[in-house]
Order: structure tokens, then sequence, then C-alpha cells
């Protein structure tokens, strides 16, 4: 495990991590651009307020990503099956 020093928001902070380091800066630039787009935005005078916005702003922004990828999914295991059964027909039930 390494130790990494990143900035987010003004502030430095020591993250140990398993990860190669440019993952982690990525991370940090990532919530550090999230906190002031947001900071931008609200004003909220608070770093903690702040930082719980980013950290909401970017769970949903990856819940969304699952939710698209998952209907993307179904959408295309719908249209493999319809080939399928285009085919070589629907199944029978008892097999025959």
């Amino acid at each position: 495990m390494e130790t990494f020093v990143v900035n987010v928001f003004g502030s430095d902070y020591n993250i140990r991590a398993d990860r190669e380091g440019g993952h982690i800066e990525k991370v940090a630039r990532m919530v550090d651009a999230k906190m002031r787009e947001l900071d931008r935005q609200y004003h909220q005078g608070s770093t903690g307020r702040t930082a719980v916005l980013a950290c909401m702003s970017l769970v949903d922004e990856q819940l969304a990503g699952r939710e698209q990828d998952a209907a993307w999914v179904r959408r295309r295991v719908g249209a493999l099956i319809e080939k399928l059964e285009n085919g070589i027909g629907p199944e029978r039930p008892g097999g025959t």
C-alpha cells in the first residue's frame, strides 16, 4: 500500500491506497472539480457542506450511469432473444 498526497478544494490529504498514483490523482481532481463547481453554484460557505453535496452529486451520476447501462443490457438481451426466436422458432413446452 502506498501513500499519496492529493489536494482537494485547497487542502492536502495523505491517501493510502493499493491503486496507482495516477488513478488516485484522477479521483482527487474529479472530486476537486465537483466541489469547485458546486461551490460556485451554491455558495455553501462550508467545506463540509460542499463536500457532502459533491459526494451526493458524484454518486448520483454513477447510479444514473449504472441504470443507463442496465437498461441498455436489457434492450440488447431482448433483441438477441428475439433474433434467436426468429431464427430457431419459439421454445415449445415439453421440448417438442
